[in-house]
């Protein structure tokens, strides 16, 4: 099984007391279950950074690191600055943390999963994305 790197949105959504969203806790759960969910740190500081108080931070601290954090590689960079020109070159915005996930994904034999709406205007290009 391939891995799945979920950006934010998707782990605040899986994560949620206020709002979880049943389709999304489900999946989640079988993805680490299946032992395939990878965990950037960019996204593990957006995650924590979200939190209100010292009690959640050090709870969710712990709860986060139980999931694998893939070695970001200078090459990740290249390749991900080459992405955001790629796209520039076809008229599509691809800011860094999203061109670097998408890079990672790549070199990992991974998939991005999200539900925000600018991945799909990524996948016609290439992005690997979960369905």
């Amino acid at each position: 099984m391939n891995p799945i790197l979920p950006d934010v949105d998707v782990w605040l959504k899986a994560f949620s007391r206020q709002a979880p969203e049943p389709l999304i806790v489900h999946a989640f759960s079988r993805h680490v279950t299946d032992r395939r969910v990878l965990l950037l740190g960019w996204v593990r500081q957006g995650l924590l950074a979200r939190v209100r108080d010292e009690r959640q931070f050090v709870r969710l601290t712990w709860l986060l690191g139980a999931f694998p954090d893939p070695r970001v590689l200078a090459a990740d960079h290249e390749r991900a600055a080459r992405l955001a020109r790629e796209m520039r070159g076809r008229e599509v915005s691809l800011a860094p943390w999203p061109a670097l996930l998408w890079a990672v994904a790549e070199r990992v034999g991974g998939a991005v999963w999200s539900q925000d709406r600018r991945w799909r205007t990524y996948a016609p290009h290439g992005c690997p994305l979960a369905t």
